[in-house]
Formats: C-alpha cells, structure tokens, sequence
C-alpha cells in the first residue's frame, strides 16, 4: 500500500484502530508473483509461488451489523463509537477500501493423505477459498491479532465456488467459537457477524420435511441462504498445510522451493514461538525440532481439551491444523450428545477417522504431517536431530499426551493428583477412562458428567453404586439401560466411588469446585444452534443473544435457563437431518 493511501484510511473513526496494524507476513514473506497483473484477484486460478496473495475482497450488498463480541472489541481496542460507524461496518463486510487484504495458499493432507483433488489444479489451487485477512493488529493489552473475514467473496483458491458464508454457518461459527474460549479451549475468537440484506447463495442443505433417519446421508436439497461474514481472530492463521505445501514444492524440485520453506518457518517461529527465535542463527535444525515438539505439546493439549467439553471437530485436515494449537475452522463440528466413542456428525467421514475418541490419533497425525514437511531441512543437520524429530512423533506425542489426559480425568473425576485406580498413572485411562466407553452408550455426555459432579461426600460415604447409576440413567439416559451396560456401569460406579472416599487429599468443596470447573453445564448443541440461526433469518435475534450470554458463563449454573437448554437433545431432532448429522455445505 503506498504511504499517501494508508494515511487517508487512519484518518477515519477507525483510524486509530488501523494505525495499530503490524502486517508481519507481508513484511516477512513473499508475495505470488502474479498478484499485480492479476489484481483484484477474485478468479480461480494455480497459484505456484509466493506465501501470499492480495486480493480485494468482495463486499456483501446491503450489509448490517447482527453481533459483536464484546470482550474481543475491547482486547482490540475497539471503542463503542467505531462499532457504530459506517467505517466499521464496511470493513467487517469486506469493502476494505484499501486496507491490505490477503489469502493465502497451503496443502491437504485427510489422516496423513496428501489430496489433491477436488482441486482443478493438481494441489496448487487449495487455500483460503473465501477468507482473507484484513491486517495484524496489536490490542489495547499488547497482544497481536490477525483478523480474518470468511465468506468475503472469491479468491485465487476458490476452486470456481462462489467464496461465500451464510448465515446458518455463520452463527453456528460465531457462538460456538466463543463459547469455546470461556470453556477454557484453545480456539480462534469471534469479532463480529454481519449479514445481507438481499445477497443470498445456494447452498446443498436438508429439507424440513425429511424424517429422522437411522443412517447419515448427506443433504438432499438446494436452497437459497442469506449471505454473511464472521470476522475471526487469532495470533495468526499459520497452519501446518502450508508448511506440507512448501515440502511438496520442494519435492517437485520448483526454484526457490527450499527457501520459501525456510523464510516461511522463521516467520511461524517470530510469530507463534517466539522463545526459539534467540537460537534460529546458531542451530537451525536443532530450532525446527524444539518448534516440532512445542507443537506436538499443543496438539496434545487441545485434542484433551475437545475430549474435556465433549467436543468433534469433524474435519481435522492438515489444513486445519493451526501451529498457535487452537480450533479453527467451525464447519462440521458437533458436541457429542448421546454417546458413542467413535461419534461425529460429518457424513463425509464414514470411517469415522476423527471420531470423538481418536482426535487424538488425528491430531498425532497432524504431528507427523508437520515433521515430514521441515525433513528436509532437518536432514541437513546432525543425524541425531532427524532422530529426536521421529522420536517426538513416535514417543514423544504419547507420552504428552498421557500427562494431558490424566490431568483431565482427575478434573473430570474430581481425584487429587494421588489418587489412582492401579499402581501406576497408565491406570487412569486403562482402568478409569476406557470402561466407560461402553458404560457411557447413550447416556448424555455434558450431564451425566455434570451430574457426576453433583454427588456430595453424603452419597460417597453410602458407597451405594446402583442408587448413583439409577439417579444418573434417570438424568442423562437416552434409553434404559440394559443388564450388560448397567453392571459395567455399576462397576465403574463402584471404582469411582472408592477412590473418592479414600483420597484424602481432596475436601469434599475442593473436588465438587474441580469438578464443576471441568464439566459445563452448557455447550452449544447443534439443536440449540438450529434454533438460532433459524430466528436469525427472520431478524429475531432473541435466542442468539440468549446463547451468547449463556456461553459466556458456560459452568455457571443459570437456574433461569436451565429448563431450556439444560437437557438432553428434544425427542423432535433425535436423528434429525441437519441436526444430528450434516455436510460442511456452508
């Protein structure tokens, strides 16, 4: 952007805002060759160099304002009259009017498989189909924020699809984000929801009348959505696809490839491991392991946290892999209901690859994918750093991962750090965690556990486990229990109940305050979310409201609500299409 432009955009409401942008990646990173001659770049087309691209985003037709976070407008210094500018509104529906905007491209790899199709060009148009970001803004608390507008229109890697959101998607992604971060998850953060008043897309969805159904399958209609644009924020957006993309680069022997690779790690070093950045002169290669296994730890720590809240990502992709370790990208996402370990409402993963229960394995997966993509350039060190990079993946993520769950299973359990079913800490999961597998089949994930979490030392002391199973079969059961569930049930009922009873290093407050702080009350249930974005579409924004303050204080008890949406799934939207299973047609 040339000085003269930059100074007429801070001279605006929101110019004091603007003034604190700190675009790092375009100051670091290169740019796609073609960007100039192709400018506004809104068709799709092979991108084969450079880190990044301009575009100009294409701004929604008669937008207005639906939400704001409140909490995210202050850590970026958002005053209440910038909110209330046309200024405001115009940039967060992407007429960016000259503020730098770009997107970037980056590989796909599904469970370590490299895709390159639907890509009409061979691997080299996957990117940001319909995100840009709008600058890097440092906050009134000194922190950093790349902000992002998704459904911003058509970029170079839209693969001929129209690079629009709508609405439905759009609340689904501002709620849940935000409920995330007061879950204690790591996640992007939702800024602002904006819509059209007139734009609407086709989109792939169910029809209302489609009955419930005992297999998923995916949606069997088109219509006509309202279009909108969730601005999400983050440190960055830089993600293990790219640097996978880099590699393949590399692999395929293009000009420059090694370099891009390295230029683009130093830059996600500065960015999102800055304490390595010190050492990135005198041990390269010893700097891009250490960043392996800070990154392993981080995915080990977010795949625990879904476990924690009950939450499926559905599409845990290398592209969605962010390298900060927080949740990005809300498409098929679900919080798991009647349970099953190998849950997910994705209809497009049928082998269940990212269940409930192995996002773990994904996650590891994802690990792996990262060290094979800096393998080059590790191979130019001592043998033994290639060594330490396979050891993290191999025994390194696992053992991370141990120390993970067994902090959640003791908060979920309300059990002291002592205290311990076996004779060691494997115990935990082998003899505390994985027996509820079958137990927990169609009980209520959130209430059985917040139930659980109920129980006072009175009923710990009567060591009663068939009293404890029927009072939670009455709560959170979707079905009576059969003999088979019920025993393992009671089995499972009685372990915990010794342990309980005979840690005595956690007071009966300490366990039952632990206990509430790790299992919520309340978490976005797609049948909720339905309810939201279905009022939305006609302007009554009463339960969205409602779940956004809701989620805010998502352990908190709120006997208002509780009637409302303390509860098991309605009988009305058990298997129902779009609510129990559904596409990431958004």
């Amino acid at each position: 952007m040339a000085a003269e432009d930059d100074a007429a955009i801070t001279k605006g409401v929101l110019g004091p805002f603007l003034g604190r942008r700190e675009n790092s990646l375009l100051r670091d990173l290169d740019a796609d060759p073609r960007e100039r001659e192709l400018f506004p770049n809104r068709e799709s087309r092979p991108v084969e160099k450079g880190h990044y691209v301009r575009i100009e985003p294409t701004p929604l037709h008669q937008p207005y304002r639906i939400a704001i976070s409140k909490d995210m407008s202050e850590r970026l210094g958002l005053s209440q009259e910038m909110i209330d500018s046309e200024d405001f509104l115009d940039l967060f529906s992407a007429d960016t009017k000259g503020v730098d905007s770009w997107c970037t491209p980056y590989a796909v790899s599904v469970f370590g498989q490299p895709i390159e199709s639907p890509d009409p060009f061979n691997g080299k148009g996957y990117g940001d189909g319909r995100a840009c970001s709008i600058g890097e803004y440092v906050g009134a608390d000194g922190a950093r924020w790349e902000l992002q507008l998704k459904g911003c229109g058509p970029t170079p890697f839209a693969r001929n699809f129209d690079g629009r959101a709508v609405l439905r998607s759009s609340v689904r992604e501002f709620l849940v984000s935000e409920a995330m971060h007061h879950l204690g998850v790591p996640t992007t953060r939702a800024v602002s929801l904006v819509a059209s008043e007139v734009e609407t897309v086709p989109r792939a969805w169910y029809r209302d009348t489609v009955p419930a159904s005992n297999y998923d399958f995916p949606p069997d209609t088109m219509r006509k959505e309202r279009c909108a644009i969730t601005c999400r924020a983050a440190s960055s957006f830089l993600r293990v696809g790219q640097a996978e993309l880099y590699m393949r680069r590399l692999a395929r022997g293009e000009e420059g490839a090694k370099e891009g690779l390295e230029k683009f790690l130093k830059h996600c070093i500065r960015i999102e491991f800055p304490n390595l950045v010190p050492r990135i002169k005198s041990g390269w290669p010893e700097v891009l392991v250490d960043m392996l296994a800070v990154l392993a730890r981080r995915q080990a720590h977010l795949a625990t946290a879904w476990n924690r809240v009950g939450y499926v990502q559905g599409n845990m992709n290398s592209d969605n892999c962010l390298l900060s370790g927080l949740t990005m990208d809300y498409g098929p996402f679900g919080f798991i209901e009647s349970y099953h370990p190998l849950w997910t409402p994705f209809t497009s993963d049928p082998d269940r690859k990212f269940g409930f229960e192995r996002q773990r394995v994904a996650a590891q997966v994802n690990v792996a994918t990262f060290a094979q993509a800096i393998t080059p350039l590790l191979e130019e060190g001592d043998p033994d750093v290639l060594a330490r990079a396979k050891e993290i993946v191999r025994d390194g993520y696992p053992a991370m991962l141990a120390e993970e769950r067994n902090a959640m299973i003791r908060a979920k359990l309300g059990l002291s750090a002592s205290a311990r079913p076996g004779d060691d800490e494997e115990s935990l999961e082998k003899d505390l965690w994985q027996p509820l597998y079958p137990a927990l089949i169609n009980m209520d994930y959130t209430i059985f556990f917040r139930e659980l979490s109920n129980v006072t030392n009175d009923v710990i002391s009567r060591q009663n486990a068939p009293d404890l199973v029927a009072m939670l079969e009455e709560r959170a059961a979707y079905e009576p229990l059969d003999a088979e569930q019920r025993k393992a049930l009671e089995n499972w009922a009685t372990q915990w109940l010794v342990l309980v009873h005979a840690d005595i290093d956690m007071s009966e407050e300490k366990r039952l305050a632990t206990m509430r702080a790790n299992n919520p009350k309340y978490v976005p249930r797609e049948w909720m979310l339905k309810e939201a974005y279905e009022a939305a579409e006609n302007k009554d924004y009463g339960p969205f409201r409602t779940m956004q303050k809701l989620f805010e204080t998502p352990y908190d008890e709120h006997p208002d609500l509780e009637a409302a949406y303390y509860r098991r799934v309605p009988e009305s939207h058990r298997r129902k299409p779009g609510v129990a299973f559904f596409s990431c047609s958004s």
